[in-house]
């Protein structure tokens, strides 16, 4: 306990401990907005998860906007077995969608290809 004088009386004053502040949460866009290409592309895949990658690197790449749009396939991320990840993710660059980097060693990183200029990836 403690005292302050307010106008010469003194005043009991107790401190209290406040709770700690909330972490504010992280950014997590609500939406992501898929270009025509890739649904017209995508209608040609016979696979589900080739879909599911597809959407998920949209999500990514548009979370992640600043850095070069590069996308690290992870398994924390795409919650796909290695095998399947690698098969869906050769299948999107054999739509034309991304250019993979990283296939045979470490995580797979994808690039999404712009509909209005193709240029190569470089390793």
């Amino acid at each position: 306990m403690g005292y302050v004088v307010r106008y010469g009386r003194q005043i009991e004053v107790e401190t209290i401990q406040l709770p700690p502040r909330p972490r504010p949460k992280a950014f997590e866009p609500r939406f992501v907005q898929v270009p025509r290409h890739w649904i017209s592309a995508l209608g040609r895949s016979n696979s589900v998860n080739t879909y599911r990658l597809a959407l998920l690197i949209l999500f990514a790449a548009f979370k992640n906007k600043q850095r070069n749009g590069e996308v690290t396939l992870s398994t924390a991320m795409t919650g796909m077995p290695r095998n399947t990840k690698v098969r869906a993710a050769r299948e999107l660059a054999d739509l034309g969608l991304i250019q993979l980097r990283g296939c045979e060693t470490g995580a797979l990183r994808a690039r999404i290809i712009s509909n209005k200029n193709k240029r190569e990836y470089k390793n």
